[in-house]
């Protein structure tokens, strides 16, 4: 008699090839709860990969080794957690996390540099990266999310990210702790069974204490690439400088692409008034029959106006030719 874990296992397996079209993958709604890494890596032209609404816990260990991903939906599972190795998805650019169990996310993230959209919507996020998110409602959010959260996380100094890890250490402890506060009464220090008074255990509230100033200075304190901290207005000063300093140089290229155009025009249109002149000068003053014979191809109706004002002009250019030729002491 087969178990009932041998009949949820078979239930479980999907065959991967007959769900990859072209280069998508899609094994969604398949109530998977493990991932078929080694299928799907064998795919090699697969580049989208959907796994939404199934019944996620986690990625697995060598889920990282899908690198051709640019595409990945998640959503609608119970993720509690994402690999400290995700980093390694470079390629990765939308990233669909709806409605799963996050709370944190790995500090390789700062690797995802080509990553242009991140929806985190319905996780429980701890304050300070629901700070960082935001509400993904519409796409510029859910665009303008995954730009912080990569930022942060390659800009951030360890140890307020270690302090994350604090404050979730902190969580599952908790009830361990209040279990503690009750067999003391309520009291700041209780009394074992031979009356002697016992310390309580200040190593928790310590920690709690961290994990808040982590949360505060995760979302206050920006580091650079140097290891500086500068503060929100230096940096948005810094900014505005650069966007100036870039809006100076395209107009500076403008004008000089101006400058450069209306010089050529004036060159190219002295050159031509040169050329039509002399061009003129040679058939009327050297070549009178090549003038005569053009004139025959001129409509009646404006031959007359032509040759007047073609022959004002010659009189005109032979008088300043004799005077350019006379000698001053004859003037």
């Amino acid at each position: 008699m087969p178990k009932a874990g041998d009949k949820e296992k078979a239930k479980v397996k999907v065959n991967v090839k007959e769900r990859v079209v072209d280069e998508s993958c899609d094994l969604s709604l398949s109530e998977l709860s493990e991932i078929p890494v080694r299928e799907i890596a064998s795919f090699k032209r697969v580049t989208v990969l959907d796994l939404s609404s199934n019944r996620l816990v986690s990625l697995g260990k060598n889920f990282a080794t899908l690198t051709r991903l640019v595409k990945l939906d998640l959503s609608k599972n119970q993720i509690r957690f994402l690999p400290e190795d995700f980093g390694q998805l470079e390629q990765l650019r939308h990233l669909d996390l709806y409605n799963n169990c996050l709370e944190h996310l790995p500090l390789s993230f700062g690797q995802l540099r080509r990553l242009r959209y991140l929806d985190l919507k319905g996780n429980p996020l701890t304050p300070a990266w629901e700070k960082i998110v935001g509400r993904c409602s519409t796409l510029k959010d859910c665009q303008q999310a995954a730009k912080n959260t990569v930022n942060i996380c390659a800009n951030y100094k360890p140890e307020f990210l270690e302090r994350e890890r604090l404050a979730a250490q902190q969580m599952a402890g908790s009830g361990d702790s209040n279990s503690v506060q009750a067999n003391g009464g309520g009291g700041a220090a209780g009394k074992d069974k031979q009356g002697k008074a016992v310390k309580p255990n200040n190593k928790k509230a310590k920690a709690k204490k961290i994990s808040e100033a982590g949360d505060n200075e995760l979302t206050i304190k920006p580091v650079n690439a140097a290891g500086g901290s500068p503060s929100g207005a230096g940096g948005a000063a810094t900014k505005t400088n650069q966007k100036s300093n870039q809006k100076k140089k395209k107009g500076n290229s403008w004008s000089k692409l101006l400058s450069r155009s209306a010089l050529s025009s004036l060159m190219t249109f002295i050159l031509l008034f040169i050329f039509n002149a002399v061009v003129i000068y040679m058939i009327m003053f050297k070549n009178p029959e090549i003038a005569d014979k053009l004139v025959e191809y001129i409509p009646h109706q404006y031959r007359d106006w032509i040759l007047t004002k073609t022959e004002i002009f010659r009189l005109r250019v032979t008088d300043w030719i004799s005077e350019f030729r006379t000698p001053p002491e004859e003037h």
